[in-house]
This record gives C-alpha cells, structure tokens and sequence, in this order.
C-alpha cells in the first residue's frame, strides 16, 4: 500500500543513494550550477501504510531501523560523498508519522514535518549534522494538502493557516510550500491566506526575538543558495 512506483528511485538502499548522488550531480553540472535540487521525501516514507495524499501516513519503525534503510540514500547524499557536485542543496520533509521512532512501539511522533523533536532527533545524526551546519536547507511539502488539512482537523470543520504555517516553520523547515489549496477557514482564496500568514509572521518577527532569531537563520540559508545561483545578487 505504500509502494511510491517509478516516481522514486527504490529498491536496495546503497543503489537509491547511488541513483540519487548521480542525478544530482547530473542537474547541478547540467545547469552550471543554475539550479538547486531539493530531495524528498526526507526522512523516507517506502515504507509507509498508505497513500500520503489524503492523510497523513505513518511509518513503524524504530529510528536505528530508519537508519539502516529510510535514511540511508539521503545520508549518501548530504556526505558520504567526496563530489560536492553530488550533494543536495536542500531536503523536503514529509507530513509523515513514526510509530517506535524512540524504541517505544505505542508512542507515534507527529507528523515530523510539525514535530521540532523528532526533526531535532534526526537532523542531529552524522551527516545530516553537517550538512545543516554547511547551510542546507529543509522545506516543508505542500502545507495545503488534505493530509495537513485532516491531521489538524479530522472533522474538516476549520483550517487556520497561520498555525499551519508557523508550525512547520518552528518544527525546524526554511521554506514553506503551499499552493491554491492553502486557503484558512473564512478566507476567500489562497492569495488571502497568504497575505494574513505573512502579517502573522511580520507581527510575530517584531515581538518575539526568539522568532525572529529563528527567521533570521532561515533568510540566511536561503540569501546564501540564491548568491550561489546568481552571483550579481
């Protein structure tokens, strides 16, 4: 039921992260370093127990099982590698659930993508460690999904944007994804959303110095991949 099909490198994790190192390198060089490549669906949901779309979908696995398989490829690809050319600018992070994750099989995370311990858990494994140091980036998948939409309210009665957006953010991702489905309860449209989530973000960078500390971090990351694109920045 989790099977991702060919959208995916799959199969023997060193042959994923191998796939994975080569196509990287293959866009980087490609594009003359033009373009960034962000990997998903970082931590892995192969072997989740449902289709991720509708609702978020959970992974049972203890975290040293994660290592050896889930998180295998994306550890050839933030390090175990001696071409920079084959290192990903960027991770995506999955609305995706671990049962086990800390050993306990009854205790469930949430969905990691809003979950600031779990993230903090794992991004603290080498190399991922490094990597983040050296300025990756984490970006959220679509905030305006229904799996995001169900997870915050199951009776889908109410969709408040802002602490969507704001949960994600703090949980630890730079970038936050939506699209025309990111519309909050009494909003007219997504464009409204958005201005409202930017206001929330604007207010929330000006009285708390801890948000703001945190934006600032973020901003930094991402100025520094967009100069490397475009050196007369």
């Amino acid at each position: 039921g989790g099977d991702l099909g060919t959208k995916t490198f799959g199969g023997d994790p060193y042959w994923v992260g191998a796939l994975g190192k080569s196509y990287i390198r293959g866009v980087h060089q490609g594009s003359q370093w033009r373009m960034l490549v962000i990997s998903k669906n970082f931590p892995g949901r192969g072997g989740s127990d449902r289709p991720p779309e509708e609702e978020v979908a959970t992974v049972r696995k203890s975290l040293e099982q994660l290592k050896q398989i889930e998180l295998a490829p994306f550890f050839s690809v933030t390090g175990n590698t001696s071409d920079n050319n084959e290192i990903t600018d960027g991770l995506l992070l999955s609305h995706i659930r671990y049962q086990g994750f800390q050993g306990n099989i009854r205790a469930t995370t949430k969905p990691v993508s809003f979950d600031a311990s779990a993230l903090e858990q794992i991004l603290s494994l080498e190399p991922l460690s490094i990597w983040r140091s050296n300025g990756g980036i984490m970006v959220t998948d679509n905030l305006g999904s229904q799996a995001v939409r169900r997870f915050f309210d199951p009776n889908g009665n109410s969709f408040d944007a802002r602490t969507v957006a704001s949960s994600s953010f703090l949980a630890g991702s730079d970038l936050l994804y939506v699209d025309t489905n990111f519309i909050g309860s009494g909003d007219a449209d997504s464009f409204a959303s958005l201005i409202k989530t930017l206001d929330y973000f604007s207010q929330k960078y000006k009285e708390d110095p801890v948000f703001a500390e945190r934006v600032d971090q973020s901003v930094s990351r991402l100025l520094t991949l967009k100069y490397r694109l475009y050196p007369r920045f």
